[in-house]
């Protein structure tokens, strides 16, 4: 029995030590599940980590991608804009806000392309010059003139419809394109533009008044650019200005005539300069009572290589309107002095005089009439034997400035004359309160005398209170005997004219034989 026990206790014995090693694998895999469950839930917590990170970061980006996206619109937007406003810029006027030459010019020319595809479509351009302007900008100042501009370009925008095209030029310069044109709408718009324009102006506390001077130029096919038409506008409101301003003028082709005539006079003028085309003709001034010749008036002349002769009437006017007019005056000047030094050691002129006509320049321009007294003062001839005619427009715009440089030239110690005295409304002031030693009596007012004696108490009244007011009188364009007697016989002082001797060059010497011939 003790036998058959013994397998029994073996087999308890392994199986206790069976379930004791199920037990501990048991256990075994209770402790890895529980690893694995927590090394799962680590890996979990890793992941959700991750998870969150990558979601902050992404989120983080996100932002900044759009903060950045929306910085780069922001920019995008600014240059936009600052595109928009340098174009703008390039394109209108600072001041007034209206197009400008560029942009108008722009315009212009696609107006031109589309006329030639559409020759019935008609267009016209207005150029507008406002008077008075520079007047209100010297006196009122520059904030004024600007207020002035401000207020024509608000009368013009209510002048024009909503296709025309308004623009400021440059200063008081303005142009409009008239589009679609009907048959009077380019009149009836440079009339609305010209009553509006002369209405008061209220700057500052100042009324102040303008007119407007207006060219008008028609569309037509033979136009190649806007610069043509532009030019053509531009001549007929200067022949608008020359017919009293205030008005409009269209252009026709004499008008293109007479600007090129105009252009290659100014070119002809500058290389008469350059090469001394001009000569000085004198013309004798003598004492009436006594015949004695007392000095002479140096008139100028061209000696055109092509025209021969000309006189200051045939292009004095422009030498004045660019300014070269300075030039040959100062050249007039020059050659003066260096006759009057010839005439030094004469014994029959040592004391003539020469009078010489020049521009109102000389006295409103500073600088130039400082060059003028310097030249003077280098020569080595007495300075009162040289005589300055003015005329009366010299003191039309700018009286108080010419009076102050009439008197530089007084201290300077030349003579001083006034030219053409009664030929228009000649002031009284004249003869009182400027130093002028000598009156000169138009030639188209002693014409008057050959037939009528109407004027010469006039004339006498003139001479009378020359004794007062310390000036003499000369008489201009003495053409026969007859006059020459009447005005000695009302104390005339002194005369020039063909009567008495006709102007002509002189070389070192003056030949004193009068020549009694009429014009």
């Amino acid at each position: 029995m003790g036998t058959l026990m013994e397998p029994r206790i073996n087999e308890l014995e392994c199986a206790q030590d069976l379930s004791s090693e199920v037990r501990s694998l048991l256990k075994d895999l209770h402790l890895a599940n529980e690893l694995l469950e927590l090394e799962k839930a680590h890996c979990d917590a890793v992941k959700q980590k991750h998870r969150l990170e990558l979601e902050a970061l992404v989120g983080e980006r996100t932002q900044e991608l759009q903060a950045a996206n929306l910085n780069l619109r922001m920019q995008i937007a600014e240059r936009r804009k600052a595109e928009q406003q340098l174009y703008f810029e390039a394109h209108h006027d600072a001041l007034t806000k209206l197009p400008n030459r560029a942009m108008f010019s722009d315009r212009l020319g696609y107006a031109i392309r589309h006329l030639k595809r559409h020759p019935n479509q008609r267009f016209a351009v207005l150029f507008i010059d406002l008077d008075r302007f520079k007047m209100i900008n010297d006196t009122l100042g520059h904030h004024a003139g600007d207020l002035f501009l401000i207020e024509i370009a608000n009368r013009l925008r209510a002048c024009v419809r909503d296709n025309d095209v308004l623009a400021r030029l440059g200063g008081d310069e303005f142009v409009i394109l008239l589009d679609s044109l009907e048959s009077d709408d380019a009149e009836e718009v440079a009339s609305r533009i010209i009553a509006s324009i002369e209405q008061p102006y209220t700057l500052e506390g100042n009324t102040l008044y303008s007119n407007a001077s207006i060219g008008i130029a028609l569309c037509h096919r033979h136009y190649k650019n806007s610069d043509e038409i532009l030019r053509d506008a531009d001549a007929a409101m200067y022949q608008a200005k020359s017919l009293g301003r205030g008005r409009y003028v269209f252009f026709d082709d004499s008008m293109r005539e007479k600007l090129i005539a105009t252009m290659t006079l100014e070119q002809e003028l500058r290389v008469a300069i350059e090469k001394q085309q001009f000569e000085l003709h004198y013309q004798q001034i003598s004492d009436l009572h006594s015949a004695k010749i007392i000095g002479f008036e140096a008139l100028l002349r061209w000696n055109h290589p092509t025209k021969g002769l000309l006189t200051p009437s045939e292009f004095l006017y422009l030498a004045e309107e660019t300014g070269i007019i300075l030039l040959i005056e100062t050249w007039v000047v020059a050659e003066v002095s260096r006759q009057l030094q010839l005439w030094h050691n004469s014994d029959e002129f040592q004391h003539a005089f020469i009078a010489i006509n020049l521009s109102g320049r000389h006295l409103t321009q500073a600088n130039q009439l400082n060059k003028l007294i310097a030249l003077i003062k280098k020569q080595a001839f007495e300075p009162q034997r040289l005589i300055l005619e003015f005329n009366e427009s010299a003191f039309c715009n700018h009286g108080e400035i010419a009076l102050k440089g009439l008197r530089k030239l007084k201290s300077a110690g030349v003579k001083l004359a006034l030219d053409d005295y009664a030929s228009g409304v000649s002031s009284f002031s004249f003869l009182h309160s400027y130093p002028f030693e000598f009156i000169k009596l138009d030639r188209g007012f002693i014409k008057t005398l050959k037939s009528s004696d109407k004027n010469l108490p006039l004339v006498k009244a003139l001479h009378d209170l020359g004794e007062q007011y310390g000036y003499r009188l000369v008489a201009e364009g003495i053409e026969s005997e007859v006059v020459m007697q009447k005005l000695h016989s009302v104390g005339c002082d002194f005369g020039q004219g063909y009567h008495i001797s006709k102007p002509k060059k002189l070389g070192s010497s003056v030949s004193t034989e009068q020549d009694k011939s009429c014009a």
